[in-house]
């Protein structure tokens, strides 16, 4: 068939699915679901690309999907940069305000997810997936850095319980990894090392989010308790969490009910993004923000561009991972870990770009 008629024919089912798509759900359905116009794009598309079957150029592989390159958009109003020494994928984040936190009502909400807020942003740029092992590799081959963990000879790794075990670091996460699984065993330390690297290196200046930029980006516009909705069941379709999966190798979990087909991390983008482009913003690796934890810090939040920078040592971690039950599957969920030096083996972060 010739390539013209193919894009033709994919075009015209695109239509029609969205057509179909938009009449069977009203938008106010689809708003209270959490679910963006542009995952339902995603949806049509990939219908017409299994009609077309045959016909159309081969995707990569399930659990890397195709990504755009620089100066493209990829899904409506969507920007995306690629950094040339990495080829990490940063989206465009408008400028814009939202409610953070989460209301009394919410099912596994903590205490100090509250008070909701009002906050507003400047827009940024995002890494469109966590930070890989591979591309943290080229940082540390090209700058000689070494780890926390390697340093000290020692990480924090789970076999039923979390221990601090000797040898552990990402080099050696306690799991099979490939190269496009999100780096591991990483500290806040680590994370902003990468950042200094790549600011003196590469255009912009680069940094781990601040609290606030997190959860705007995690959130995407929605109000839902997660960016895909209320229930924890479809969490399986959108990211790497404790599932029956990882239920067969740690029975006493309290998991999600579905399956994601992995026990540790995934290949980043394995799974659907949120209505920003980005993936993986909650399940597969804990992520590293700027902010120091502080369980009343809502109280007192600038309204424009709040960060917590005075308090203690701890240091705010948002997202959930592999190792994650549904209460903490959530875009307010807030954890902490002790010292910015701390690590583990489901630790990891990105990155964002001024």
């Amino acid at each position: 068939m010739k390539r013209w008629l193919v894009w033709i024919i994919l075009a015209a089912l695109v239509a029609a699915g969205i057509l179909f798509i938009l009449g069977e759900h009203p938008a106010r359905e689809w708003e209270s679901r959490g679910i963006s116009f542009f995952q339902r794009f995603l949806d049509a598309k990939e219908t017409a690309r299994k009609a077309l079957g045959r016909f159309l150029p081969r995707s990569r592989s399930d659990h890397q999907p195709e990504s755009p390159t620089s100066g493209q958009d990829n899904g409506p109003s969507v920007s995306v940069w690629e950094e040339p020494i990495t080829g990490m994928h940063f989206v465009r984040i408008p400028a814009g305000c939202f409610r953070m936190g989460s209301d009394a009502g919410e099912t596994g909400r903590d205490r100090d997810e509250g008070p909701m807020h009002e906050v507003c942003l400047d827009g940024f740029w995002m890494s469109q997936y966590e930070v890989t092992r591979g591309q943290f590799r080229t940082f540390v081959e090209k700058t000689g850095y070494v780890t926390d963990a390697e340093r000290e000879g020692f990480s924090w790794v789970y076999d039923g319980k979390w221990k601090k075990k000797p040898g552990y670091s990402w080099r050696r996460p306690g799991f099979a990894q490939d190269d496009d699984h999100p780096v591991v065993h990483v500290s806040l330390n680590d994370a902003l090392a990468m950042a200094r690297w790549l600011s003196e290196q590469s255009p912009g200046t680069f940094a781990v989010p601040t609290e606030a930029q997190w959860e705007y980006a995690c959130r995407a516009g929605t109000v839902t308790a997660r960016f895909w909705g209320e229930d924890p069941e479809d969490a399986c379709a959108f990211a790497n969490v404790a599932d029956e999966t990882a239920r067969k190798q740690f029975p006493v979990w309290e998991t999600h009910p579905c399956s994601d087909g992995f026990v540790f991390t995934a290949p980043v983008g394995s799974f659907r993004p949120n209505g920003f482009a980005l993936y993986d913003m909650l399940g597969n690796v804990w992520e590293w923000c700027a902010d120091v934890y502080d369980p009343d810090g809502y109280r007192n939040h600038a309204e424009k561009n709040p960060v917590v920078e005075k308090g203690g040592t701890a240091r705010v971690v948002r997202g959930g991972s592999w190792y994650s039950r549904p209460r903490y599957v959530r875009s307010a969920s807030r954890d902490q870990l002790s010292l910015p030096g701390r690590r583990s083996q489901d630790q990891g972060f990105r990155l964002i770009r001024r």
